[in-house]
């Protein structure tokens, strides 16, 4: 008989790209955690301190030597893991992350049979009062939760989405937001579907703190880049169904 979720570890996953500037403090607010068992970084090739900051946390670290597509540097986290787990991700370039958001996330998850529960940042801070309240808070969740970095999923219905996804052979898919639009969909679609969870202080870093001069332009790109996957998977739904068809075990 297989576990149930409330008797699986939480693995929480972090991958990171030149965050030496965040990623200990979202590694500490991990481990602060009673709901999570492990924490572990993925560096993915970062050029400054990402690493050094990880590791001082006295956390597993796995280093690659070279920066590898999103998709990739996820999945490296599975190296070590070969029990069913709950994969709870996390980005690396969040401010205010709370150890309860994380709870948040991990007991809606267990008591759920949902395929995915996520998190959604909050309005920005600047905005005024009025545009706080509950409906722009279910509006901003439901357009932007779904493209989040922080989500729990089981280990086994990422295999199987994830391995869907490389036979596709689609290299956007495993870049960017191609990979999270593709298991939001799989969830949808195979599973019991995604739930959203809004916490209003939660924060990601800024892009021009990030990029600079070129914040503007990467953020556009990045939003093309979203569309056109969000697109892409949509018109080829029927070819992805029969693909899953074929790569299930006959019976």
């Amino acid at each position: 008989m297989s576990a149930s979720r409330e008797e699986l570890k939480v693995i929480a996953c972090v991958t990171a790209y030149n965050e030496e500037a965040t990623v200990g403090e979202i590694v500490r607010a991990l481990k602060a955690c009673d709901a999570i068992d492990q924490v572990q970084v993925v560096d993915d090739g970062s050029e400054d301190g990402t690493r050094a900051a990880a590791e001082a946390e006295g956390i597993k670290v796995i280093a690659l030597e070279t920066r590898v597509p999103v998709g990739q540097a996820i999945m490296r986290h599975l190296d070590d893991l070969e029990d069913e787990c709950i994969l709870l991700w996390c980005d690396a370039d969040l401010v205010n992350l709370k150890p309860d958001y994380m709870v948040d996330i991990v007991q809606r998850f267990k008591s759920s049979r949902l395929m995915q529960v996520m998190s959604s940042r909050g309005v920005p801070l600047n905005w005024p009062g009025f545009l706080r309240g509950w409906p722009i808070a279910n509006l901003w969740g439901w357009f932007f939760g779904p493209i989040s970095g922080e989500r729990a999923i089981l280990k086994s219905d990422f295999e199987q989405a994830i391995t869907l996804a490389q036979s596709l052979e689609w290299e956007e898919m495993m870049r960017g937001y191609g990979i999270v639009l593709f298991l939001n969909w799989y969830s949808n679609v195979f599973g019991q579907g995604i739930e959203v969870r809004y916490f209003d202080q939660l924060r990601q870093r800024q892009k021009y703190q990030k990029w600079g001069r070129a914040a503007h332009l990467q953020m556009w790109r990045q939003w093309l880049q979203f569309g056109l996957c969000w697109l892409k998977i949509r018109v080829n739904a029927g070819k992805i169904k029969e693909k899953r068809n074929a790569l299930l075990p006959k019976p």
